[in-house]
């Protein structure tokens, strides 16, 4: 039997494929986290580049680093197997290329051992380019109910932030290639497990400067399968999961440049980067056309940046 002190408190999944260029940085910034009892798994999943130099280099320097080798790519086993092999009470996830702010296990922790009713968090984000160029902010707030009922229609958790209970029920559907994080939070509100994030910025977020949306093939597929999954589990306790096939043909994105400059201004005005904003949305606008939303936005870049959190928070 094992003794309880050799058990982290957190067991921290990093799925790693050719990272070698973030790798470190990542692993620094949750080597340095203020919170230290973890263990962190790194599952390899068949790297080329300098990962696995840089793995080895960790272990070495840290015991608390484990290293799992997979053969061939595939970043839902990847994560699996890390889940599976996982000792901690809570289960982290982190992506080789973002940042963890210090604080961030802590502050997760803190909260979920005060609040037992609540199976998984998420954070908030500051958004940086491959660079590392601060481009804005993803502010989350700490609603259940209001979650649960967005998670519905999309996906508001940002993934590489989450923190839930290593209680071994969830493993990622290996059929969905992609929005596979969104089908795991639908079979865990089906299950009735409370989900919610926290108003604290958790992590530096990188995201390519000309994408911040999926270009992932058939992206939009996994998603709707993912929605349809969960009302058929809901009106009939089952889905039709086992019969789950690939399209026949790839599909990708047709607005993803679109899409991409809306969450850009977006999260330039959640940062208080209000000219930013307006020659964003002028851009938009001479591209795209009129946008009801974007004209909104234009409005609030015209007040102080305090009075737009105010209004964020209330509506």
């Amino acid at each position: 039997m094992r003794n309880k002190k050799d058990i982290p408190k957190i067991s921290v999944v990093i799925p790693i494929y050719n990272s070698g260029r973030f790798l470190e940085e990542s692993l620094n910034s949750i080597l340095n986290q203020s919170f230290e009892d973890f263990e962190i798994i790194i599952v390899d999943n068949g790297s080329t580049d300098d990962s696995r130099v840089l793995e080895n280099k960790y272990k070495k320097k840290d015991k608390r680093i484990r290293i799992i080798k997979l053969v061939k790519p595939n970043v839902q086993i990847a994560m699996n197997e890390g889940f599976r092999v996982a000792r901690g009470q809570y289960i982290a996830r982190m992506d080789a290329d973002d940042i963890s702010f210090k604080d961030r296990f802590r502050i997760q922790v803190d909260y979920l051992d005060k609040h037992p009713d609540i199976y998984l968090i998420g954070g908030s984000a500051v958004v940086i380019d491959e660079e590392g160029n601060r481009l804005g902010i993803l502010p989350k707030y700490d609603n259940s109910i209001r979650i649960a009922r967005k998670l519905r229609k999309s996906n508001c958790l940002i993934h590489p932030s989450i923190m839930f209970r290593n209680t071994k029920e969830f493993f990622f559907r290996e059929k969905f290639k992609t929005s596979e994080d969104y089908e795991l939070y639908l079979r865990m509100l089906t299950s009735n497990k409370k989900i919610t994030n926290i108003p604290y910025f958790l992590i530096k977020y990188r995201v390519s400067r000309k994408s911040f949306v999926s270009t992932m093939p058939n992206q939009e597929f996994y998603f709707k399968k993912a929605r349809e999954f969960y009302y058929q589990r809901i009106e009939s306790g089952k889905d039709d999961y086992e019969n789950l096939s690939p399209p026949k043909q790839d599909s990708f994105p047709k607005n993803y440049e679109r899409d991409s400059l809306n969450l850009l201004i977006f999260i330039e005005l959640s940062d208080g980067q209000s000219k930013k904003v307006r020659a964003n949305i002028n851009i938009y606008f001479k591209k795209y056309g009129m946008n009801k939303r974007l004209i909104l936005y234009y409005i609030l870049s015209l007040l102080p940046s305090k009075l737009i959190t105010i209004l964020r928070r209330i509506f």
